[in-house]
């Protein structure tokens, strides 16, 4: 069947871009379910890998979440031992946010995820299909209406 017959509204693209994101949210779900995370602790962790002891704020925009709404997830994620939050030094209204030990460890399993699902995308996306669509979500992320700055 043509996938283009599958789009919900007339291929309204919010509509159809959340149902991928909850689709793919899913599969991210199954593959990262063994490891003990959540998918927003399996983002977390991805960014830290990144850049370790990087402020609340910043991480929480690097997994595109409101900061306020982090605070659950960081203080699941101790609980679990995967991080540590501390006063930063320079500016005390600042929390920064540093991998342990435990969650520096998972790094390879995480990263094997992180494989995973660009295996299961390429089997399914050509690269120029997956490259269009990186320039075609990187435009609409910067959508705005005139005046909105």
């Amino acid at each position: 069947m043509d996938e283009q017959l599958c789009l919900r509204f007339d291929g309204c693209l919010a509509t159809n871009i959340e149902q991928a994101y909850h689709r793919l949210e899913r599969v991210y779900e199954r593959l990262i379910g063994p490891l003990g995370l959540t998918v927003l602790e399996w983002y977390t962790l991805r960014a830290l890998y990144a850049e370790d002891g990087m402020p609340a704020s910043k991480l929480a925009s690097c997994v595109c979440r409101h900061p306020s709404s982090m605070t659950p997830v960081f203080g699941c994620m101790e609980h679990k031992n995967l991080l540590r939050r501390e006063v930063d030094t320079d500016d005390r209204r600042s929390v920064r946010i540093f991998l342990t030990d435990a969650g520096r460890s998972l790094q390879p399993r995480v990263e094997i995820v992180a494989g995973q699902v660009a295996d299961l995308l390429h089997d399914q996306v050509t690269p120029e299909q997956l490259q269009t669509f990186q320039t075609v979500l990187a435009v609409l992320q910067n959508v705005s209406l005139p005046g909105d700055e």
